[in-house]
């Protein structure tokens, strides 16, 4: 049977020290991509990975120590493609149990009877009021002007849309919110995310300790150690962590806790006097900041 999606790892040649341990988790937890052979591109600037049974292929589209923007790299590399859908995933998308191939071609026979559907995200999308319109089993609506229906999570995207959403001068982040953007334009395209607390497609989640670790194996260039720990033992993938090192918990906590609203009773005694009419100034304060920042990056909505 014809391959309908291609594999697309989205990597960088200075994590070049993630590829063995992925792609090795990837073959145990996801046969079917030796079954089937199932092409993979390892989106990378020069160097090059290979695995035994598995279909890897790098398009060295990059002189060694040339540099590359994100999106224009990956726009390339989709470019290069030929299935319908694709499959995005990053490095550090260490699985810990077996892929859902069921429902994954049940979301390619849904992307095939319904050409407005861009993506299926196989993880929840807490942001922004979801929409559930009980037409695709274990996924839910995303609204047209909610945030992060651009994200990194793993994902099978219409292929064609995925490329026409790329500028060529966008990092990964600039993506998740311009692409954004550029969506209000298109209201017909629809995207759908995974309803929290069903089964996973794509089972790179973790928890431990209290913590849900979203990014996975690494952050911020170090190892999220109680996510990748308990993988690599269960898949006897020896790592020398020294070398990159080791994100603290209470670091990680910090990084993605919101900031602390200020307490009335530690303003000045005239602004506890006016206290009152904060949520408005805050308000205003936040459109007038959002207004400008628009404005900034005006171009990136065309």
């Amino acid at each position: 049977m014809k391959n309908r999606f291609t594999v697309v790892v989205s990597s960088c040649d200075k994590y070049e020290d993630l590829w063995d341990p992925l792609f090795r988790i990837l073959k145990a937890e996801w046969p079917r991509l030796e079954r089937e052979q199932i092409p993979i591109i390892l989106n990378t600037e020069h160097k090059t990975f290979c695995l035994e049974g598995l279909n890897i292929k790098t398009l060295q589209l990059y002189d060694e120590d040339e540099a590359s923007v994100w999106t224009e790299r990956l726009r390339r590399t989709l470019e290069s493609i030929e299935t319908d859908y694709i499959i995005h995933i990053l490095d550090d998308f260490f699985l810990n149990d077996k892929v859902r191939d069921d429902i994954i071609d049940r979301c390619v026979k849904w992307m095939d009877d319904r050409s407005g559907i861009s993506m299926f995200c196989f993880k929840e999308t807490y942001v922004s009021k979801n929409i559930r319109d009980n037409r695709y089993e274990g996924f839910e609506r995303r609204p047209l002007f909610g945030q992060y229906k651009f994200n990194c999570q793993a994902a099978l995207w219409r292929r064609t849309r995925l490329i026409n959403y790329l500028k060529k001068n966008e990092n990964p982040w600039e993506w998740e919110e311009f692409g954004n953007w550029r969506s209000y334009r298109h209201p017909l395209h629809l995207f759908y995310s995974h309803i929290p607390g069903g089964p996973r497609v794509f089972p790179y989640i973790y928890e431990a300790e209290g913590s849900t670790f979203w990014e996975s194996g690494v952050y911020r260039g170090k190892w999220v150690l109680p996510s990748v720990d308990p993988v690599f033992k269960m898949h006897n993938i020896t790592v020398d962590y020294s070398i990159r090192g080791i994100i603290s918990l209470e670091e990680y906590n910090s990084s993605n806790s919101e900031e602390t609203v200020k307490r009335k009773e530690d303003a000045p005694k005239w602004k506890q006097a006016v206290w009152f009419v904060r949520p408005v100034y805050c308000k205003v304060k936040d459109i007038i900041a959002e207004i400008r920042y628009v404005l900034k990056h005006i171009d990136h909505f065309f």
